[in-house]
């Protein structure tokens, strides 16, 4: 059996923007919520949950009757010069969706990596366009050796159907 896939990517710093216009039977956008930890110690960790359960929303939909996919990674590790911070030091982690989906790791927080992680499976009423809602927070400990430094690095969301 041969599958095609047809995939977006938004790409954003951790101050999140929106990619090149979108076909349009496939959209996917964000609110444009910076994901900035402001300045740690070492050994701390802090939840970035502005709205209170969630820091920022990512909407998805497709028109064209296809299974489509939600993934995340980050462009390269969090990194000042030289120096990154572990890439499970950093996580994700869908604290609610409007759809009747599947989430592709549950509800548990999750470390990013740098190739794509499955985060939601379209359900079968969503490919009609219907718009669905994703909620993410984000999770970010330094370790107690780490370098000081103003830490970097991009998200990207890439949405995915099958053909």
């Amino acid at each position: 059996m041969n599958r095609m896939v047809r995939a977006l990517a938004l790409a954003a710093p951790l101050v999140l923007g929106l990619a090149p216009p979108l076909p349009a039977a496939l959209q996917l956008s964000t609110d444009r919520r910076s994901v900035f930890f402001g300045i740690m110690n070492l050994g701390e960790e802090k939840t970035l949950a502005n709205s209170g359960t969630y820091h920022n929303e990512v909407t998805v939909s497709s028109d064209d009757g296809r299974l489509w996919y939600l993934k995340v990674s980050l462009i390269q590790p969090l990194s000042s010069g030289d120096s990154t911070i572990p890439l499970d030091a950093f996580a994700w982690q869908v604290t609610s969706t409007s759809g009747s989906g599947t989430l592709g790791q549950g509800n548990d927080p999750r470390a990013f990596q740098l190739t794509p992680d499955l985060v939601y499976i379209s359900g079968p009423n969503e490919s009609g366009g219907v718009p669905v809602q994703l909620q993410f927070r984000y999770q970010l400990h330094v370790p107690d050796a780490q370098a000081s430094g103003v830490y970097q690095s991009a998200i990207r969301f890439t949405l995915s159907e099958v053909l």
